[in-house]
């Protein structure tokens, strides 16, 4: 059974090795009585309400429109003039299409990058909450809530006008008497670099406005009934490591003529996940796996996601004109390409022409390679 979930996980990361690490991590806290996950009982299962809440939060987004816009219809032809405006329901307008190449790159690229850190994060975040039960330093009955279990009030206010919003990654706590609650400690995992004062600052925030309530599960806990410790409480910070994935490459002569690049097979990380204490009760643990390797991955998730909406989009639909032949799935993909294709080629700013041929260039020739050019990339440059 692992080794059948860990291929389905591989066959959406494109790599097996991360596959097993998130797999085992999740098996870990599966098995782990003070642990409590969103998803289910299985590692599959976990993993799809991991998958599923970065889909939500993308659909949910006020520019979902925009993007299905963006794979039904595309942008304006790259010889066509400057388009400032749209009629809102088709071709985007250039000022869209930088908006939506921010959205997939900012948030779609990202937000599955975090879910897969949050996962990976799993395992050592136990291994030192059953460290700190050993030393006494927390109470043996003490909870790990993580992930979607956890949420905090999006503002303050009157009960009855209180809205949850996702809150910190983990929460250390203890159930008291008269279902009282109190937070030992925070945890904040990062899939990018971050400075330790930062993500600090960050678990800071959390604290202010678990001031407000908590919702753990379904379970909600007023204000009065929340007990936070401020400077005492266990502080986790987790980030990806830095190594750099591969560059190498080759070519293969195809079936039917042509060539294809041919990259190595993805491999473990070369180093371990190191745990540092960082101050009296903080704790920086960088994760075996990489910035780099999370991203590529997280580039994966999110043409599979496109090409799900891309077939979504044109399931029951009449096929442009060309694509008479193609099924809902090639069209969704052919639609993807050339949308990628043309993105660049529109007009942006700077920024958003970066980030259009960064999208492009890791479609077209893989992560390791599209990731570096800073220019729309054609097989020539690689001979």
């Amino acid at each position: 059974m692992a080794v059948h979930a860990e291929r389905r996980l591989a066959s959406i990361l494109n790599s097996l090795p991360l596959a097993s690490a998130i797999h085992r991590s999740v098996a870990c806290a599966l098995k782990c009585p003070f642990v409590h996950l969103a998803g289910g009982k299985t590692v599959w299962k976990v993993f799809q309400a991991s998958l599923a809440a970065a889909s939500r939060d993308i659909e949910g987004h006020p520019r979902g429109k925009l993007f299905r816009r963006l794979i039904e219809y595309g942008p304006h032809h790259p010889d066509d003039p400057k388009a400032l405006a749209s009629d809102g329901e088709t071709i985007l307008s250039d000022p869209e299409c930088g908006t939506a190449v921010q959205f997939i790159f900012s948030h779609m690229v990202n937000r599955f990058k975090g879910e897969l850190a949050e996962l990976l994060a799993l395992e050592p975040c136990i291994e030192l909450v059953q460290q700190l039960k050993q030393d006494r330093r927390v109470p043996s009955e003490a909870q790990v809530y993580w992930g979607e279990t956890v949420h905090e009030p999006s503002f303050s206010g009157r009960p009855a006008l209180r809205r949850w919003a996702k809150g910190a990654d983990g929460l250390l706590v203890v159930e008291g008497p008269r279902a009282r609650l109190q937070v030992l400690g925070i945890a904040e995992v990062k899939s990018m670099r971050r400075s330790s004062t930062s993500i600090l600052s960050q678990i800071d925030h959390h604290v202010g406005r678990l001031t407000g309530g908590l919702r753990l599960r379904n379970r909600e806990f007023l204000p009065e009934a929340v007990s936070i410790t401020p400077k005492q409480g266990m502080r986790m910070i987790f980030v990806p490591s830095s190594w750099k994935l591969s560059r190498d490459f080759r070519w293969e002569k195809g079936h039917h003529g042509g060539r294809s690049m041919v990259f190595p097979e993805p491999c473990e990380p070369p180093v371990v996940t190191r745990k540092e204490q960082i101050g009296p009760n903080v704790w920086r643990i960088s994760l075996a796996w990489s910035q780099e390797a999370l991203e590529q991955a997280a580039y994966e998730m999110t043409y599979r996601y496109m090409a799900e909406v891309g077939k979504a989009v044109f399931t029951g639909k009449t096929m442009p004109k060309g694509w008479e032949g193609f099924t809902p799935e090639e069209a969704g993909y052919n639609a993807i390409k050339m949308m990628l294709y043309y993105m660049p080629l529109r007009y942006l700013s700077a920024r958003q022409q970066r980030l259009a041929v960064k999208l492009y260039n890791v479609y077209a020739f893989g992560y390791p390679l599209g990731a570096d050019s800073r220019e729309m990339m054609w097989p020539e440059d690689l001979a």
